[in-house]
């Protein structure tokens, strides 16, 4: 007659009578497991519907039982541990990548305004000498040509600020980016483990 059989909590079955006994004879039941014939209304010991079948089996179940205490529950956290790990090197790589690169980024308005420079200065010195040799018809057009310079400078030494401002930015951003790609690989580091 068909038994459904109770082991630790699961159901299973239904079996023949002789593949229940097999299993009780190799161990693989217990004569503390419950059983329930088909049909049946209350769940017995595999022991009392069986009666001398697994007796003698006592020790290997109660090797078995100190098998499963002593084993180590499954790890948990691998696939968070190995993602924040991995997606905090990223963060980290990229943010410094980032904060390092934003220094070389070409500035044209950088570039205008030291070449303003340079040509302010020129006009200077060219100013100072002709005033100094008397040269009193060059003072007028280099004056004139200091002041369009110097307008002009102002304009593009404003424009660099702003590339310098940008770039800054986007270091700092960087700069973020690769803390937190670092805290997030650090706490990778500590998911899952056991205290």
């Amino acid at each position: 007659m068909p038994i459904y059989i109770n082991k630790n909590g699961q159901q299973s079955g239904p079996y023949e009578d002789h593949i229940v006994i097999d299993q009780l004879k190799n161990g693989s039941l217990s004569p503390n497991d419950l059983g329930i014939m088909h049909g049946g209304t209350r769940w017995q010991r595999l022991g009392d519907m069986f009666r001398g079948i697994g007796v003698a089996e006592a020790k290997p179940i109660a090797s078995e039982s100190h098998a499963a205490s002593t084993a180590t529950p499954p790890k948990k956290g691998g696939c968070l541990k190995f993602g924040l790990i991995g997606t905090g090197l990223l963060f980290l790589l990229l943010g410094v990548s980032i904060a390092i690169g934003s220094r070389f980024i070409p500035s044209v308005s950088c570039n205008l305004a030291e070449s303003d420079a340079h040509k302010i200065d020129k006009l200077r010195s060219d100013l100072d000498k002709a005033t100094k040799d008397g040269k009193y018809e060059r003072i007028g057009p280099l004056q004139i040509e200091l002041e369009e310079e110097l307008e002009g400078a102002t304009v593009t030494q404003q424009y660099c600020n702003d590339d310098k401002f940008r770039n800054n930015v986007i270091g700092g951003a960087g700069g973020v980016l690769g803390f937190v790609g670092f805290l997030m690989a650090l706490i990778g580091l500590f998911v899952g483990r056991r205290k």
